[in-house]
């Protein structure tokens, strides 16, 4: 049986890369201009300046991606935040994360606009730490309940909302980039953001993975986690801290792109079961696949307009987060 099992993952995981791979192709191809797999690869390996070069390599490429960072960053960030406050429906945007980090971006784009866009996610960060701490301090009554948790959460993130809603009102002119942004997408985005993403997602994943037992030990209940000598408040404290800086990161670089950390890690469990050390990966595979196919939906059901890919998501997974409401996931008290 466990050999067959290893024989389905690994059938899964390929299925997954070359999901990947198609989607990736069609991204390259896909567009204003649209290119054949052919023309898209010699551009790719072309050494020149040529316009089609430089629509494929520096334009195409680099939004795919960033896509695909963006996916696997936010699963990640979903999967730690269900784990450390077992809580199903536990997401960035649903626990005041992403809300507190658009807001403390849009401040300084509205009311210093002097600051540089480069520390944006230094900003996006600060915002999104405040607004956990909140939700966290708003939920605990000398225990985390899941319930108070999503209570909170919500009343965080309409609270973020409005202070966007009142500076937005004050925004004049920014207004309408800044209305585009805060519903997520890769309009423009280049290897800038690509780079800025890629560092924190590998390293997400990484640290994650290395934690993978203490998070499967804490999935099974503090006192389980406790009675094998780990340490709850740090180590919440430390996957908190790490998923807070993978959803900011996000938020600084594609604006805040909902609901993709709570789909995929349930995806995950679906595929891998509730092995943490498969569970990330497969979530990070799942949660990039989401969002790759999400931008390439953006740039092609209304074109030659493009969609938000945060509208797109939240379209997807709204179907999903009502399944799991009526199950009962999440909301014991």
């Amino acid at each position: 049986m466990r050999q067959r099992a290893r024989v389905s993952l690994l059938l899964v995981a390929a299925l997954l890369l070359a999901a990947w791979l198609a989607i990736g192709i069609a991204s390259l191809c896909v567009g204003t201009l649209p290119l054949t797999s052919h023309a898209a690869w010699a551009a790719l390996t072309s050494h020149s300046d040529a316009p089609l070069t430089i629509i494929v390599r520096d334009l195409r490429l680099p939004r795919f991606i960033a896509c695909l960072m963006v996916g696997a960053s936010l699963a990640l960030a979903g999967t730690l935040m269900q784990n450390i406050t077992g809580n199903a429906l536990a997401d960035p945007s649903l626990t005041g994360v992403v809300s507190s980090a658009a807001l403390a971006v849009v401040a300084a784009t509205v009311l210093a606009p002097a600051v540089s866009a480069r520390w944006h996610p230094l900003l996006a960060t600060a915002g999104a730490a405040a607004g956990a701490a909140l939700t966290f301090a708003l939920s605990w009554r000398g225990t985390l309940s899941p319930l108070r948790l999503s209570l909170a959460g919500s009343a965080v993130a309409a609270l973020s909302s409005a202070g966007v809603i009142v500076l937005m009102i004050a925004a004049g002119p920014q207004a309408g980039p800044l209305l585009y942004w805060l519903a997520g997408g890769f309009a423009g985005a280049g290897w800038r953001q690509a780079a800025a993403l890629a560092p924190w997602t590998v390293v997400g994943l990484v640290l994650a993975l290395g934690s993978a037992r203490v998070m499967d030990a804490l999935a099974l209940g503090d006192e389980a986690a406790e009675s094998v000598g780990i340490a709850l408040r740090n180590w919440r404290l430390g996957l908190g801290t790490l998923a807070i800086v993978l959803s900011a990161t996000v938020v600084a670089n594609a604006g805040p792109v909902g609901f993709v950390g709570l789909c995929a890690p349930h995806a995950a469990r679906l595929i891998a079961g509730s092995a943490h050390r498969l569970v990330l990966p497969f979530s990070a595979l799942t949660g990039g696949l989401l969002v790759c196919t999400a931008d390439l939906a953006a740039r092609t059901v209304a074109a030659p307009r493009e969609l938000p890919v945060g509208f797109l998501t939240a379209l997807v997974a709204a179907p999903f987060l009502i399944q799991l409401i009526r199950g009962g996931a999440g909301v014991r008290t």
